[in-house]
């Protein structure tokens, strides 16, 4: 059976973390995001960053003392036992495909901007060729996601240049309309915009020294998207109206609009386009891989376990990938999509901080290249503080999703 091959090294890990974070909300959830929380839009998108990074602590002492493509299904495994490892592999590798299929929508919102093209088509075309590119093979998709990064980070710099001269227009401390309550709901939903740096763990096998670059990398992406999704949500609420922003099918367009016209919005748009492409490549690399290493010790996956002789990639896995993020996209709602892909994650991300926790009392001899700080009898209060804060999200995004069903 072919392998997985060594051949990534940090700043490409660092490329693919921030890729795959930025896309996933800054270009797709910020309208929703604002209609929610209002002039305290920055304050949701920190509120959730800071809390993600939290966990970001644990994927980092989980990752390091098992570098394994398996991810989270590796951690829980080794915490808790096969049958939970297995479970939360499943729940990890749907995340990130419902992630996909979000951002494949947010894809087409854009799209339209440019041509007038059904929704559901567009998202179908995208998955379709981020398809192609994860079977060419991981180094390709690198590569590809290093450009794709760099063009979204150049469309955000675009925006804040855009709107930085109208910094001060509005009260930044205003609460929205729902008060805390509103403010709270947006912080649940711009959770997703957080989501992606716990993907970096699946390359384990394919990364040189992932003991160290994992975490560093976790690290690195983390704080990058922590100030650009800062700036950027002060920016945005600044140049156009929490209002019309939250009524925006391509909200970064609109404030390009408000400013230079229609030519430049177009711009954005593609650059979105690229953006978003860029998270659906990502999500698609990552649950292959929690499939892949999950079919190599379980009989039900088995027919998953093969990687290309050729390209070295797991392709029977990418191809049921496909077929499972296509289905999604016919929910037709991003906000609502997104709110299910949360609810997953925010489930993870307790788990992967109780199997941290686990870990420390019952197997205290592993080795742990990095370990937390800030420890009270060996547990770390960061894990405890994430798990108490991510349960307040997570009661706020079920609320949400129930008001929406309802």
């Amino acid at each position: 059976m072919a392998n997985l091959k060594r051949t990534l090294g940090l700043w490409e890990c660092i490329f693919f973390g921030v890729g795959s974070i930025l896309g996933a909300g800054i270009y797709t959830l910020i309208g929703k995001v604002a209609g929610m929380a209002g002039n305290l839009t920055w304050l949701a998108f920190l509120i959730a960053s800071v809390i993600a990074l939290l966990t970001a602590f644990s994927y980092a002492e989980l990752s390091a003392a098992f570098p394994d493509a398996g991810g989270e299904y590796t951690y829980i495994k080794e915490a808790f036992g096969k049958k939970s490892g297995i479970t939360m592999g499943i729940i990890v590798a749907m995340t990130s495909i419902i992630s996909g299929s979000t951002v494949a929508f947010g894809f087409a919102g854009y799209f339209k901007e440019l041509i007038n093209i059904n929704l559901l088509a567009a998202s179908f075309a995208v998955i379709a060729l981020m398809f192609i590119v994860n079977v060419i093979g991981i180094k390709q998709s690198s590569g590809i996601n290093i450009i794709l990064t760099i063009i979204e980070i150049s469309g955000l710099f675009f925006v804040i240049y855009c709107a930085f001269p109208t910094i001060g227009n509005v009260n930044y401390l205003e609460l929205p309309p729902a008060g805390i309550n509103g403010l709270l709901m947006a912080a649940a939903l711009a959770f997703f915009a957080n989501t992606g740096f716990e993907k970096i763990v699946k390359l384990a096998e394919e990364t040189k020294e992932p003991e160290k670059n994992i975490p560093r990398a976790l690290f690195v992406s983390s704080i990058v998207v922590i100030v650009m999704y800062t700036v950027v949500a002060i920016c945005a609420i600044s140049a156009v109206s929490y209002e019309e922003l939250g009524q925006s099918e391509s909200p970064l367009a609109t404030i390009i609009n408000s400013k230079f016209g229609k030519t430049a919005a177009i711009v954005i748009a593609v650059i979105a386009l690229f953006s978003t492409s860029n998270t659906i490549l990502s999500s698609m690399i990552g649950s292959s891989r929690v499939l892949l290493d999950m079919a190599k010790e379980t009989k039900f996956l088995k027919s998953f376990s093969q990687v290309s002789p050729k390209h070295k990639t797991p392709k029977k896995a990418l191809i049921l990938i496909v077929v499972l993020m296509s289905a999604f996209v016919f929910i037709g709602n991003i906000e609502t999509i997104a709110t299910i892909t949360t609810l997953f994650v925010f489930t993870t991300f307790i788990i992967i901080n109780v199997a941290v926790i686990k870990l420390r009392v019952t197997a205290k001899n592993i080795a742990r290249p990095y370990r937390i700080p800030g420890n009270i009898n060996n547990i770390p209060v960061l894990c405890i503080l994430s798990v108490v804060m991510t349960l307040v999200l997570l009661g706020y995004n079920i609320y949400s999703l129930i008001t929406r069903i309802v």
